[in-house]
């Protein structure tokens, strides 16, 4: 009997250590669009294709934290590399996917991962008003990108 008990222990023991390890995810390029303003033409709204040519998006899970590394990876003609990383210790987690928000001042965002599809959902919505730059703000953007699994230097 105890060896049972000791079987079982060892099991679980061994299940909490594999579960205990953040899953890391690599993603494609990003497709999306975004809402604008049409110029000159009151509260008309156009949809644009995006330029995430150089955006590649990474994600770790580590049981309620939910990291999103997003950005520019690849310098551009008078641009550096921009790439931003978001840490959600407290995200909100369900069967099929994990997801959190970011506000601040002028923008609200919503990071979500599918874990069956293995996609990274990002929807950005403007808070504020028109910008105050000549280049019109867009009113909300959408972003889908596929990622894959990435093996650990363990090779599991």
């Amino acid at each position: 009997m105890w060896r049972s008990v000791g079987c079982v222990l060892l099991l679980l023991a061994t299940a909490n250590a594999a579960t205990a390890e953040p899953s890391r995810f690599t993603c494609d390029t990003p497709r999306g669009k975004r809402v604008e303003v049409a110029s000159g033409k009151g509260n008309d709204v156009q949809w644009i294709d995006d330029d995430l040519d150089t955006v590649r998006p990474t994600v770790v899970i580590d049981g309620e934290t939910f990291s999103v590394t997003w950005g520019t990876s690849v310098a551009t003609e008078g641009k550096g590399a921009k790439l931003t990383t978001y840490v959600f210790a407290a995200a909100h987690r369900t069967a099929a996917s994990i997801f959190a928000t970011r506000i601040d001042e002028t923008t609200a965002e919503i990071f979500r991962f599918y874990f069956a599809s293995k996609s990274l959902y990002k929807l950005t919505s403007q808070l504020g008003g028109p910008s105050p730059d000549a280049k019109p703000a867009p009113l909300v953007a959408t972003y889908l990108a596929i990622c894959h699994e990435q093996q650990g230097a363990a090779g599991r």
